[in-house]
């Protein structure tokens, strides 16, 4: 019985340490186009994946959507954030759909999955190749877990206390150590 419960015990470890490891030592391509709301979102998203799996991370800034999801197409991109109301455009839906329907129509059509919404007035949430789901398996988890603490208007807010471009950083990595993700 006790060799049952040490092999149990074994076999537990190596399930958790396999998981956290997943993501070490292999590049994130995480895109966004140009405006200012995705790069909080970008580096918060960055940090936390740095900070929590070894993984380096690229932002990729792209000129608009457009060109973003041309880069998602060719395999470029591996993480991209998205509002239902912009999604809705892609996938040729009406601007008031749901989030369900937007989320089934992103996995048929394009072969993307979506994680848990956040945000204020305007909700985003992170977007995930399928690619990214096998190579990344902790990925969402781990993402998920920025939709907790961007609940109801946190990112309204902290979008507010970006003053410029270079803060943006500095906002994100205190937003993080004060929630205690990173």
């Amino acid at each position: 019985m006790k060799k049952i419960i040490y092999l149990c015990i074994f076999a537990s470890i190596i399930t958790v340490v396999g998981l956290s490891n997943a993501c070490v030592g292999r590049t994130v391509h995480l895109g966004i186009s140009n405006a200012a709301n995705e790069r909080l979102l970008a580096e918060l998203a960055s940090l936390l994946i740095i900070e929590r799996t070894g993984s380096t991370v690229q932002i990729d800034v792209y000129k608009d959507s457009n060109e973003l999801y041309k880069a998602i197409k060719q395999g470029n991109v591996n993480v991209f954030f998205e509002s239902p109301l912009r999604a809705a455009e892609v996938v040729g839906k009406p601007k008031d759909s749901t989030y369900d329907q937007i989320k089934r129509e992103y996995r048929t059509k394009l072969n993307l999955t979506w994680l848990e919404l956040f945000g204020g007035s305007t909700k985003y949430a992170p977007v995930l190749t399928a690619e990214t789901l096998s190579t990344y398996p902790a990925l969402p988890k781990l993402l998920n877990k920025l939709s907790g603490a961007l609940a109801n208007d946190t990112y309204t807010k902290l979008l507010k206390s970006v003053e410029s471009p270079d803060k943006t950083k500095k906002v994100a990595k205190d937003f993080l150590k004060g929630r205690k993700l990173i």
